[in-house]
């Protein structure tokens, strides 16, 4: 995996999904990752890391610590502290995604297959 201390640090590199909330262990941003969690298939076809996001800390899928500062992430995703949901960040670096929990990851996933750098990487496979 890759490790960046800025969420830019994964530009061009991979996706980013951020699950948001105020506390790590909330029931709503757990649930959402077990949701993921369950299609990690999914996520790593798609080069998409998870990130849990509260005010005070950044988690990484596993619950290890991240380098990356929280308030680094509210700035760049432009969501106030109060947000709790699903962020999802292109290779481009830009937010493609923002709703409150609970998102099915499949909508993710199509939203991801309908990029046009995820349908170049598509044809890129298959041509292999």
């Amino acid at each position: 995996m890759v490790y960046g201390q800025s969420i830019a640090d994964y530009k061009w590199k991979n996706r980013v999904l951020l699950l948001v909330d105020n506390n790590i262990k909330s029931q709503d941003l757990q649930s959402q990752l077990n949701l993921f969690l369950s299609k990690t298939a999914n996520l790593e076809e798609r080069e998409t890391l998870i990130f849990q996001v509260t005010p005070d800390e950044v988690r990484l899928y596993d619950g290890q610590k991240s380098d990356l500062n929280s308030s680094d992430i509210y700035k760049y995703i432009s969501i106030s502290k109060k947000f709790s949901g699903v962020v999802l960040i292109g290779k481009d670096g830009d937010v493609k995604f923002k709703k409150p929990f609970e998102i099915k990851p499949e909508s993710i996933f199509s939203i991801i297959d309908s990029m046009p750098m995820r349908r170049s990487e598509i044809k890129h496979i298959r041509g292999k």
